[in-house]
């Protein structure tokens, strides 16, 4: 209750950052379209995404100050006023974004569905315990995924363990109520004494569990061993001892992904790389892999008539992404998951690998590209929006003296040429961008995009 009087503070004017709100009622769950702006070139057509549209995702590049912002927030504030669920991450995290948000939440009537995760803001940002459902191997695979590894024996030597911790964690948390955390993990790498206190809770009839601990107990107790963890200790500790330490290793009631998305609520997550860096980029990839987990969870556990259209909105994509997103792309739709992701040029996924901004797009339904400064970015989104068959004039001439003198004779022959050229992604204004739709009919045009306030 504390953090929605903070909340309902801020909206309300206290905090100073926000304009007097307009009360906006909350529409027909049944409209099914986001308004993004207006066709280039028509006076009539609007540029809108169906439910369906999104459902086969979303992909937004564009340079900074270009309209990027201004077009997810369109997105963003007509999911909130349809009373559709709702995650959105940001690297960014400033506080005007925070502001406009929530002032979108509010207009709407659903400051109770309003869930923050902020890692600059702990007055505002409700706990997340990253690893509180799953299985030991899910919760093992997400750690780590969610963490960087350069050798490939200690990144084996770290899996192996974080299993058998696992196992009798999560005996623990079924049989007994135990609540783990980050923390609780960072405390049985570190500490053979707190592996034996956990194991003696397990009982003997549970061999699996006690068998685990009591490894990992041995195991520790080596200081070969105990030193081919420190990899895992270091990371661990760098997300557990940080500023916001607090949020990922509290015990009390906070943001459970599979609740929110299974009634329809909506998330902030406000992750502020410019101060954290690479351990927000972590806590990024941590929620991420928790995005596949709930969906895989949702499709297993949830009818298909029980499963709610929810949107995930990805600022900054090309800092958090993974190869294992692709498959998770294509399995997100059957949840009824639409993903919408968001970076500056193409050529940013590059980092990752040379088949992966390819693959991004192949499994993303719809382009939405601003100015693009890199002619390779250009010229790969022309090339996606495809050609279209011409007719080339030619002029025949002849050669007298030193000049070509034209004859007057012409031809016309069929050409190929873009249906939106390089040359105009390059040079797109503010608040213009490029549409490439793959579903339900191939098309591409210019869109002039409106803004959400």
């Amino acid at each position: 209750m504390g953090k929605l009087k903070a909340f309902q503070e801020m909206v309300s004017g206290g905090g100073g950052n926000l304009k007097p709100l307009k009360k906006e009622k909350v529409k027909s769950i049944q409209q099914e379209k986001v308004v993004i702006g207006k066709v280039s070139g028509s006076l009539w057509r609007k540029e809108e995404l169906t439910d369906r549209q999104l459902n086969h995702h979303v992909h937004v590049v564009g340079a900074s100050g270009y309209g990027k912002t201004v077009f997810l927030s369109s997105i963003i504030k007509q999911r909130i006023q349809q009373g559709k669920g709702l995650l959105f991450i940001d690297l960014k995290g400033d506080i005007d974004t925070i502001s406009k948000f929530s002032n979108f939440v509010a207009a709407s009537e659903r400051i109770e569905d309003l869930q923050i995760f902020s890692l600059t803001d702990q007055n505002l940002s409700v706990s997340y315990n990253l690893i509180e459902d799953g299985t030991p191997t899910q919760l093992r695979d997400k750690i780590m995924l969610a963490l960087t590894w350069s050798e490939e024996f200690y990144k084996n030597q770290s899996a192996s363990f974080l299993l058998k911790v696992l196992i009798g964690l999560c005996y623990l948390r079924d049989k007994q109520n135990y609540c783990f955390h980050l923390g609780t993990v960072l405390e049985a790498v570190n500490n053979s004494e707190f592996l034996e206190e956990i194991s003696m809770r397990v009982p003997e009839s549970d061999q699996r569990a006690k068998a685990a601990l009591e490894d990992c107990y041995n195991f520790l107790n080596s200081s070969d061993n105990f030193k081919s963890l420190q990899g895992l200790r270091t990371q661990l500790e760098s997300l557990v001892l940080s500023d916001f330490g607090e949020l990922i290793t509290s015990e009390a009631d906070g943001i459970n992904l599979f609740e929110t998305i299974s009634s329809g609520k909506i998330i902030f997550v406000f992750l502020d790389s410019r101060r954290y860096g690479e351990t927000a980029k972590v806590i990024g990839r941590f929620i991420l892999q928790d995005l596949k987990m709930v969906s895989a969870r949702i499709d297993a556990e949830l009818s298909k008539n029980q499963r709610q259209a929810f949107t995930v909105i990805i600022d900054e994509f090309a800092d958090l992404a993974q190869e294992d997103f692709i498959g998770f792309l294509d399995r997100a739709r059957s949840s009824k998951i639409s993903i919408v992701v968001s970076h500056q040029e193409i050529c940013d996924l590059l980092r990752i690998s040379p088949e992966f901004a390819g693959r991004l797009m192949g499994n993303t339904s719809t382009l939405y590209a601003f100015l693009q400064k890199r002619p390779e970015s250009a010229e790969l989104i022309s090339s996606m929006a495809g050609t279209k068959k011409s007719w080339k004039e030619t002029m025949q001439s002849s050669k007298v003296l030193w000049w070509d003198l034209p004859t007057g004779n012409k031809s016309l022959r069929e050409v190929e040429e873009f249906n939106i050229h390089p040359n105009i992604i390059k040079s797109l204004g503010v608040g213009h961008c490029v549409c490439v739709k793959k579903y339900p009919l191939a098309e591409a045009y210019i869109v002039r995009v409106a803004n959400s306030d």
